[in-house]
């Protein structure tokens, strides 16, 4: 009897106007997702820009102080963030083009959203209007009864016809045949196989993800003292360039004033 209500339900257009709603609140998250996706985008572009020029200023240090070994690992570190700058760009503008195309669809999706609840809202109107007006027609043809025994007679008749198609509903609904339920059962035990499978791939995807990246961390660290060394460098020169700046002395106008401050 539950499962009928719920059938009953899932056949109405309040269910149906719902459900669209819930899908409509999904796709704006997703939508969400795209305009978060291309933000990280420029913000990887702008890093990697940083980077470069980073790597450029410490290459031409380094070949001023004659370290050719660093400078050419710089170089490298440069031409190599170069591709993968223009590679990140590249990926930045179909993001922010299918962000447009996602956007435009998304205005499209309110605007028949609007039209449909609007539709809806003249279609409930309607209905309740006219059950309004059947009630109105049951209660003055009731009023025009004869007598009271007549209306009495005629609700009671009322009443058993009532009762009737509540037997009859129960029992259509208590009808459902075994094959029915085999093939219900069928249907979930084929949902849980899928869903095993989902969560084993899911997992191995995991792994090789886990794998990838100690991979990257073991080549960090095969870089790590070219790095620090560049690093080094480039202290180094800023250090020495400070010792190279002369101070200027401060020129003594008047003497015994000038021991006065002193003291």
């Amino acid at each position: 009897m539950k499962e009928k209500r719920d059938e009953k339900k899932r056949n109405s257009v309040s269910y149906y106007m719902d459900q669209t709603k819930k899908e409509m609140k999904d796709i704006e998250r997703a939508v969400d997702k795209q305009r978060e996706l291309k933000s990280l985008f420029y913000k990887e572009c702008t890093e990697i820009e940083k980077y470069i020029e980073k790597r450029e200023h410490q290459a031409g240090i380094a070949e001023e102080a004659g370290e050719t070994k660093l400078a050419n690992f710089a170089k490298e570190e440069v031409a190599q963030y170069k591709e993968q700058l223009a590679t990140t760009q590249s990926h930045y503008d179909n993001a922010s083009e299918q962000l447009d195309k996602l956007e435009l669809r998304m205005h499209e999706m309110r605007l028949k959203w609007k039209n449909l609840k609007t539709q809806y809202l003249a279609e409930t109107a309607e209905k309740n209007a006219t059950e309004t007006a059947e009630k109105m027609d049951k209660v003055i043809h009731d009023m025009s009864w004869g007598s009271v025994t007549d209306y009495h007679e005629a609700q009671k008749q009322r009443d058993l016809a009532d009762t009737a198609k509540k037997q009859a509903d129960m029992t259509s609904e208590l009808s459902q045949t075994f094959d029915e339920l085999m093939a219900e059962l069928e249907k979930k035990t084929a949902k849980g196989k899928e869903t095993i499978k989902g969560k084993t791939q899911d997992f191995t995807k995991m792994v090789d993800d886990i794998i990838e990246r100690e991979k990257q961390n073991f080549k960090k660290k095969d870089n790590a003292s070219m790095e620090e060394m560049l690093e080094e460098l480039e202290r180094d020169a800023k250090k020495q360039a400070k010792e190279e700046t002369p101070v200027e002395e401060k020129e003594v106008l008047i003497p015994e004033l000038e021991k006065k401050e002193e003291k």
